[in-house]
């Protein structure tokens, strides 16, 4: 590294263009690393879709942002990760003797125990964001420690999770005393602020809808709210049957509006009439613990959030300033919260006003910003070594 500008490579063994989470974090992130100056490979396999990558994902292509398809066996019905795995190993050792690396950033896992087998003959500092832990407190049918994770957090030079919570969770877990660990939050592209309470009291959830999410606590809650509808954007078609099918059976199918999966530059249009938003997700295992994308959305949009009083969520909130909280897993609770704001207009534009204000501390550049910093002072004790 010879000037503040990083060479940073993002080894994804997921194909892009899929309809996932977490490759909206990753584009957004690997492109706000770019806007800020630093070098940026992308090492993935050919998307699932044609067209242009970055329309896609709602950004403009940067020449500091270099997608590097190398071959992938990922898909149905067979996925053979070896194959991204070699040729993904055989990238990074070309990058860095072409002195286009100073840091392999990661996220998978998997493919971070691979990788570093062959860390002396990569020859650059590792630095992995966790999202998830397969231990028992997250998922109640597993032990309390994985192998695999022990050996990865012990040999990568750096760890970022998103929540203190979570790090608390790793640390008490895995011997990383030593490891550098950083909290660096999610973020999300702010919008102009222009909430206004309506007297149609929509109520909105963006996200997965997996059972962990708590949707059918939403739609139980919208019993208790007669006057009011919902609006849900996300999900896959075996969660859209299982909630469609949930929503007949409880009378709702004519006050709930499911819209499947919204590419994400067309989310913020579907949602902005919305009059509060809501995170239902349940109180237990990874949902307590992990971040919440939706919550940080949210808040950029500029509305008011109802959400479960969990862990997850009042780490990074203040209950009757920036998000009005219910009782977790209660969903009588959790229609009360929502009646409040659908029938206090001060209260509503309060909360929004403060979220919005919030979402300044969660931009994009701060994200990459935070970062940059982390990976440089993972460098730097690299070279002092």
């Amino acid at each position: 590294m010879t000037t503040n500008h990083l060479s940073i490579v993002y080894p994804h063994n997921q194909r892009l263009m899929g309809g996932k989470a977490n490759d909206i974090l990753i584009m957004r992130t690997c492109h706000a690393l770019a806007r800020n100056g630093h070098n940026v490979n992308l090492v993935t396999g050919r998307p699932f879709e044609g067209g242009d990558i970055c329309d896609y994902y709602g950004i403009k292509a940067s020449s500091r942002l270099n997608i590097i398809k190398v071959p992938m066996l990922r898909g149905k019905p067979f996925s053979w990760h070896f194959i991204y795995n070699l040729f993904c190993l055989f990238k990074l050792i070309e990058l860095k003797r072409s002195n286009m690396a100073d840091i392999v950033y990661l996220r998978e896992l998997k493919l971070a125990r691979f990788l570093l087998r062959f860390k002396k003959v990569i020859g650059l500092p590792f630095a992995i964001e966790v999202h998830d832990l397969k231990i028992k407190k997250f998922y109640e049918f597993l032990p309390k420690r994985n192998p695999m994770e022990q050996y990865v957090f012990k040999n990568v030079d750096g760890i970022i999770v998103l929540l203190n919570v979570f790090g608390d969770i790793l640390k008490e877990t895995y011997d990383i005393n030593n490891i550098p660990l950083v909290k660096i939050p999610l973020a999300s592209d702010r919008f102009p602020f222009s909430y206004k309470l309506s007297d149609k009291k929509m109520i909105c959830y963006i996200g997965q809808l997996y059972p962990a999410q708590g949707i059918e606590l939403m739609l139980e809650s919208l019993t208790y709210l007669p006057d009011a509808s919902l609006s849900i954007i996300g999900g896959n078609d075996r969660d859209l049957h299982r909630l469609k099918r949930i929503a007949a059976d409880k009378g709702l199918s004519d006050r709930t509006l499911f819209h499947g999966f919204v590419k994400p530059q067309h989310v913020f249009e579907r949602a902005k009439d919305a009059d509060v938003m809501v995170i239902c997700a349940v109180n237990k295992g990874k949902r307590r613990y992990s971040a919440h994308a939706k919550l940080y959305e949210y808040m950029a949009m500029g509305k008011p959030i109802v959400a479960f009083d969990i862990p997850s969520i009042r780490e990074e909130t203040i209950n009757m300033k920036n998000v009005l909280l219910a009782k977790p897993d209660d969903p009588k609770d959790l229609a009360t919260k929502i009646a409040m704001v659908l029938n206090n207009k001060e209260l509503a534009e309060a909360l929004a006003f403060n979220a919005y204000q919030t979402a300044e501390d969660y931009t994009w550049e701060k994200r990459a910003n935070r970062l940059a910093d982390f990976f440089k002072s993972l460098i730097k004790h690299e070279v002092q070594a």
